[in-house]
């Protein structure tokens, strides 16, 4: 394994100074001049973002006393395979925008994506075997396998989703199983019991299944130049969110959400049109308060952690989940 012999002095200081440290690992990893590859990969990594992955890393680790030069390069490791995934959903998606930047599919061909995407997978599994620690290098490898067969399920689905269930199962492998990494694997890197590392990797999945849900309701609510990518662009790819679904609960016999679970396409116009049926149904504010009940199971994880000054930012960020805009 690679050691970390060439680490820079690990600071037990605020977030702040140990956000800028990964954000070094980060930018170590690629180096611009060398390849097209890395010339790309380090433009991804520039363009920042708000971190909240490793955010949840460093503050977990910290509250639970995980050694600190492994917890950066584990932060570091979740963060370069988020980057990773982004650029496969991206390619996936045929996505053009994202946050209002052109992404690396909008520019590149579909080759060059997937090697980008792949040069980054590799990437991440060289800073997370840097943290010398099997258990969690096993726990990274899982959510990796989760997070790509959850989307090989979806693509090779014959019919849409449609139903919660099957909307849950995809989420939960999505989004749900890189936050329970990012705060599941600090524990693996303390001395915590087997009862406080489970506890630690509940709060990260409740908390990545809010998250997701919010994303969806955002895709409903916020404008295009807000969100920067068109409203409704899940129904558009023919997938049918939470508050689609709680609409379809509501209109099991609406043919639009009918043809669209069966993978027709919709004219603009009809589209448009579902998406306002649905923010006019009540859905989105059901989906919210399913949001806020995964909110508070997160916090209730929490709770069971021990105490520490790293708690109160922790909630924080757990309850800022469902009050976004972006």
């Amino acid at each position: 394994m690679e050691t970390l012999l060439n680490t820079p002095p690990v600071l037990m200081n605020p977030p702040t100074v140990q956000l800028d440290q990964v954000e070094a690992l980060l930018a170590s990893q690629v180096d611009g001049n060398r390849s097209p590859l890395d010339a790309a990969l380090a433009q991804l990594i520039s363009a920042g973002g708000k971190r909240i992955r490793p955010r949840l890393a460093l503050l977990t680790g910290g509250l639970l006393a995980a050694d600190p030069a492994p917890l950066l390069h584990l932060a570091a490791a979740i963060e370069m395979l988020h980057t990773a995934t982004l650029i496969h959903d991206d390619f996936v998606d045929g996505a053009s925008l994202r946050r209002g930047v052109e992404t690396l599919n909008a520019h590149q061909s579909a080759a060059a994506s997937v090697l980008v995407g792949d040069f980054a997978f590799t990437r991440a599994a060289r800073l997370v075997l840097a943290t010398g620690s099997l258990s969690a290098v096993d726990m990274f490898t899982e959510a990796m396998a989760t997070i790509v067969n959850g989307e090989l399920v979806q693509i090779t689905r014959p019919r849409g989703i449609a139903n919660r269930e099957e909307y849950f199962d995809w989420i939960g492998a999505k989004t749900a199983a890189l936050f329970e990494l990012s705060t599941g694997a600090p524990a693996l890197l303390s001395r915590v019991d087997a009862e406080a590392a489970s506890s630690a990797r509940r709060f990260g999945y409740a908390i990545g299944v809010a998250f997701q849900i919010m994303d969806d309701v955002l895709d409903f609510t916020s404008d295009a130049a807000h969100l920067g990518k068109p409203s409704g662009q899940d129904l558009r790819q023919g997938i049918l969110t939470l508050p689609a679904l709680i609409y379809l609960e509501a209109h099991p016999d609406d043919p639009s959400l009918s043809r669209l679970i069966n993978r027709q396409r919709l004219p603009e116009a009809e589209l448009a049109q579902l998406v306002d049926s649905i923010r006019q149904s009540g859905s989105i504010e059901q989906a919210i308060e399913v949001a806020q009940g995964y909110v508070r199971e997160g916090l209730d994880a929490l709770n069971q952690l021990p105490d520490g000054p790293e708690h109160p930012l922790l909630e924080k960020i757990t309850r800022s989940v469902v009050d976004r805009d972006e």
